[in-house]
């Protein structure tokens, strides 16, 4: 990879996961925007660039297929999203760029951001 930096939007309706998630990614070189729900998470990828957007999938008002759905129609399939789910094996059939088991692992969650980059 090279030096550029990697800008991450990061959705979880659970603060706490929020916060860790921020400090995780953080501390690996990447910046990083939260948002609470999928609501915020919208108007944030509408204003802002991303690299890749990191989101739960089961959240109230705004899901992460939602937010997976309205990615794709605007960007076209060009902005990754990565779900993450306490029940990942449910996702058989899904469009995310990649889905990771809540939780994970700092090693786990930094190897799907990369994989994208490949």
């Amino acid at each position: 990879m090279n030096d550029r930096k990697i800008y991450i939007l990061v959705v979880d309706d659970e603060h706490s996961i929020l916060k860790m998630l921020k400090l995780r990614l953080e501390r690996s070189g990447y910046v990083v925007d939260i948002a609470s729900n999928g609501k915020k998470a919208i108007a944030m990828i509408d204003e802002n660039y991303y690299d890749v957007i990191l989101t739960d999938i089961k959240m109230p008002e705004f899901s992460g297929e939602q937010i997976l759905r309205h990615v794709k129609l605007i960007n076209n399939d060009t902005l990754p999203v990565i779900g993450m789910s306490g029940t990942p094996w449910l996702l058989e059939q899904n469009d995310y760029d990649a889905i990771l088991s809540k939780p994970c692992t700092t090693k786990e969650l930094i190897s799907a951001i990369n994989q994208i980059f490949k």
